[in-house]
């Protein structure tokens, strides 16, 4: 089980626009304490991103598009900026690829300058882990190792085993901040099988790793779940987390859902929405006292500078025509290690 530790952080209190006109964005519940629904006393809050299949950039609509890396990263800024409650940053799965299977040529090579980026842009906007989807293994098990030698942050899960039954990823993390601590871990569904992994029963993972992760003393734990919205219903019953942040389903729960005593999250796709659990320490019944909503992602909103930055670099190289086609070697300005010569050198 993986330790990451990060200082204290302060977050905002954000509230949420309502546009006239906007009847397609979805509204998520604005952020107030105490609660509409009467949870008081915000101890943190947990934002996550979910299914953005290489996305980096605002949807193309003419009206009140939504969605970019650096918009979101912008958001997070803004919550970390304005309160004084420490945030968790997490993503759920299926971030780097949209389709499961690779391309050849130029093709794969722009999607794999784009997952690049999507690690890139997680590691200076302090993304804190991310667990493993479907589509991430869409360039092969190999290349997802060299991503996650490029994080700084950890990609977990606790169900995708080599044929031997061996875990090839961390099965879960501690994260803490100021004097929380807060448990994830992440599975996948069952039934994968290629020439170099297989995945295991989400269900007993979860509930193993759930354990694992209370014991070592966490005050809230986390499921990074590719299950879909169906099974992770049934997750929730069987492995009894605190909350589940979903990916696959693909679905925009504005109020999340609960099960027993989970809280279930989703946030849509392409980074259009940002999926938010609040975690009070006051409210009805025993527990964590917790509440799941989105904030849509505005593209005319506060950018992080350095995603910025990252992602014009990106936008560079996928219109150089010979990507993909010819070597681009250390020397070359358009390899990431290029670093130009001191002034006088040749």
């Amino acid at each position: 089980m993986a330790v990451v530790r990060t200082a204290p952080l302060l977050l905002a209190a954000l509230s949420l626009l309502v546009l006239p006109g906007a009847n397609r964005i979805v509204e998520g519940i604005p952020f107030s304490d105490p609660a509409p629904s009467g949870e008081a006393g915000l101890r943190a809050r947990i934002v996550f991103t979910s299914n953005q299949l290489g996305e980096f950039e605002p949807c193309a609509c003419k009206d009140l598009p939504l969605g970019g890396l650096a918009q979101t990263a912008g958001v997070v800024m803004d919550l970390r900026d304005e309160t004084e409650a420490p945030v968790f940053s997490f993503d759920s799965g299926d971030r780097f690829f949209r389709f499961d299977m690779a391309a050849i040529s130029q093709e794969e090579a722009q999607r794999r300058l784009k997952a690049m980026l999507m690690v890139d842009a997680a590691n200076v906007a302090s993304l804190d882990a991310a667990g493993i989807g479907g589509l991430d293994l869409g360039a092969g098990l190999a290349y997802l190792r060299r991503l996650d030698q490029r994080a700084r942050y950890p990609m977990l899960s606790a169900n995708l085993t080599d044929h031997e039954g061996a875990l090839l990823f961390p099965p879960s993390a501690v994260v803490e901040r100021g004097d929380l601590k807060v448990g994830v871990t992440s599975v996948l569904p069952s039934g994968m099988w290629t020439d170099d992994y297989e995945t295991t029963d989400p269900i007993k993972a979860a509930r193993d790793e759930v354990k694992a992760l209370r014991a070592a003393g966490a005050d809230l734990v986390v499921v990074l779940s590719n299950l879909g919205l169906d099974d992770d219903k049934k997750l929730a019953r069987a492995a009894k987390p605190d909350a589940i942040l979903g990916s696959r389903s693909r679905e925009i729960l504005s109020e999340g859902e609960r099960v027993g005593r989970t809280v279930i999250a989703q946030a849509g796709s392409r980074g259009r929405y940002l999926g938010e659990v609040r975690w009070y320490t006051e409210g009805s019944g025993k527990g964590p006292h917790m509440l799941a909503t989105t904030i849509p992602v505005m593209a005319g909103g506060r950018t992080h500078p350095a995603v910025v930055e990252l992602v014009a670099r990106t936008l560079t190289r996928l219109a150089d025509p010979r990507l993909g086609v010819e070597p681009i070697y250390p020397w070359d300005p358009r390899h990431p290690s290029y670093e130009p010569p001191m002034e006088g050198v040749q």
